[in-house]
């Protein structure tokens, strides 16, 4: 008992400090759920890591204050860590700004993009990589009653991704 005392002391002295033994932030633009112990009662809690994963957010960011809960936090989140939703922060490393994805872009951006020339939307559509901001074009431009010409150019690119990339068939001809 005498030594999960000193643990807790010891565990409380760096949440007093502001100094975990570690922090992990998430690597997506997207929410990720995870489960950590609580440092107050030792409970699983659910906890939502949102915003630019960037070290100055702290809805980022999870700070673990005990081998205990560090166990844990990598025992229960290990799909996170396998698919790279989650990575260590090093201690006394600062996060450098990550280049932005060709998959990232605002509700605005997509505003002012269906506002331009049509070949300036065919330019954005064809760097995505994902269907997830070309199905956002999409509604977006169904809410600003875009031309059926724009909701078809959106709706070919967007089947373009979703089936991925296709290898050209030969015929017998250029096989031999």
């Amino acid at each position: 008992m005498a030594q999960e005392d000193s643990f807790t002391r010891e565990m409380f002295d760096a949440m007093q400090e502001g100094k975990p033994i570690m922090r992990f932030i998430k690597t997506i633009m997207g929410v990720v759920w995870v489960t950590a112990l609580s440092p107050f009662d030792g409970k699983p809690q659910p906890v939502a890591l949102k915003g630019q994963p960037t070290e100055d957010n702290p809805n980022a960011i999870v700070k673990i204050w005990s081998t205990k809960e560090e166990l844990f936090f990598k025992e229960m989140n290990r799909e996170h860590f396998n698919a790279g939703n989650l990575r260590l922060i090093p201690a006394g490393v600062v996060i450098p700004e990550r280049k932005k994805s060709p998959n990232e872009i605002t509700d605005k951006e997509i505003r002012e993009i269906l506002d331009k020339p049509f070949l300036a939307l065919k330019n954005k559509l064809n760097k995505f990589t994902s269907p997830a901001p070309v199905t956002r074009f999409l509604v977006m431009a169904e809410e600003m009653e875009k031309s059926e010409k724009i909701a078809d150019a959106i709706k070919a690119r967007l089947s373009e991704l979703q089936l991925g990339p296709t290898e050209e068939i030969k015929t017998e001809e250029e096989a031999k």
